[in-house]
């Protein structure tokens, strides 16, 4: 298995926007897509900082899936996400 794995920076003052367009757009498009086994959106409050982990059972599911989320760092500014770190990753152990 593989996961993309993402810190992103989010602008509070939008927060209902955004998570609107996560729960309508986001989360169905990646469930979607081809090799998707799970993920996971989150968020720590002390720090305001969102972590995502979205684990595909191949590599190149995981690629194509990172290489979507880079083409579409203009839409996700438009609802004050911007990205810190995006990195495709093997998962070497699941419990």
């Amino acid at each position: 298995m593989n996961a993309v794995v993402g810190i992103w920076t989010v602008d509070e003052a939008r927060r209902e926007e955004r998570t609107r367009a996560l729960h309508e757009e986001v989360v169905p498009l990646t469930k979607s897509l081809p090799g998707y086994v799970s993920g996971y959106w989150m968020h720590d409050p002390e720090t305001g900082k969102h972590y995502t982990t979205i684990i595909f059972d191949n590599a190149k599911s995981a690629a194509g899936f990172k290489a979507l989320v880079e083409s579409r760092t203009q839409a996700a500014a438009q609802v004050g996400v911007t990205g810190d770190i995006l990195t495709l990753v093997e998962v070497i152990v699941s419990a």
